[in-house]
């Protein structure tokens, strides 16, 4: 029974020696071929390859590469191409047809630039500055009397906006995030109440604040206010190239 098992594990242990050396002579073919001169490795490309490549070439001249730049960017794939080669995997399988390969290298597609947190909170606080604005504006517009506890000035309408932005910001980042980073509900739903608790609590704090540094508008001036938040936000999205959206 012993004598069983030691035979099991001395060609368990040959195997794995085996599979280690034929990875490392994988790894030294790979690094061979990624230092090769280009010259060399155009010569081991087969038939079907060579004629990928020649195809390939004839396209980007006829889209208005010169001769330099099609040899340079074929040059930059021939170490690849050969890699898969050998692997058996032929260059149309890797890269698609050649008038597909062709478009890619001469018009690829940028990838969309992720807007910085910072970037999308003034957005998102621009956006809520100008929905404010606007109830702001028909509270004053529908109220004969002056707010006595003063939470409808202006100071708190730039930071109720800040608060409301960097907490949506928050939000949505997290749920622009695979489902496999993303935090649990749980925690989420907690963050949301702190800062809804938070943002109950600066409201309460602002009845205490004078006029003089929490200064209310007429209804025209919240109007205006909203309309100036809302014609900013739209050059600020512009200028820095959001395309996130604030609600899903």
């Amino acid at each position: 029974m012993s004598e069983d098992l030691r035979e099991k594990n001395k060609k368990a242990a040959e195997k794995q020696k085996v599979a280690s050396a034929k990875n490392e002579k994988k790894e030294e073919v790979t690094s061979q071929i990624y230092s090769a001169d280009t010259d060399d490795l155009s010569k081991k490309l087969s038939n079907k390859n060579a004629e990928y490549v020649f195809k390939l070439n004839k396209r980007l001249l006829d889209d208005g590469f010169k001769e330099e730049e099609a040899k340079e960017v074929i040059d930059g794939m021939l170490p690849e191409m050969i890699d898969n080669q050998i692997k058996g995997i032929p260059a149309n399988q890797l890269y698609g047809p050649v008038t597909q390969k062709a478009k890619e290298i001469a018009h690829p597609v940028k990838k969309p630039k992720k807007t910085p947190f910072w970037g999308l909170w003034i957005d998102t606080a621009l956006l809520f500055f100008a929905l404010f604005g606007l109830l702001y504006g028909v509270v004053a517009l529908t109220s004969k009397k002056t707010d006595p506890n003063n939470q409808t000035g202006v100071l708190t309408l730039i930071v109720l906006s800040l608060m409301w932005g960097a907490l949506l910001t928050w939000f949505n980042n997290q749920m622009r995030m695979p489902k496999s980073e993303r935090p649990g509900w749980g925690k989420t739903i907690g963050y949301l109440a702190l800062g809804l608790v938070l943002m109950f609590v600066f409201l309460g704090a602002m009845a205490f604040v004078p006029t003089t540094i929490n200064p209310t508008l007429n209804a025209v001036g919240y109007f205006v206010a909203a309309v100036v938040a809302y014609g900013i936000r739209f050059a600020f999205r512009r200028y820095m190239g959001i395309k996130e959206k604030t609600f899903f």
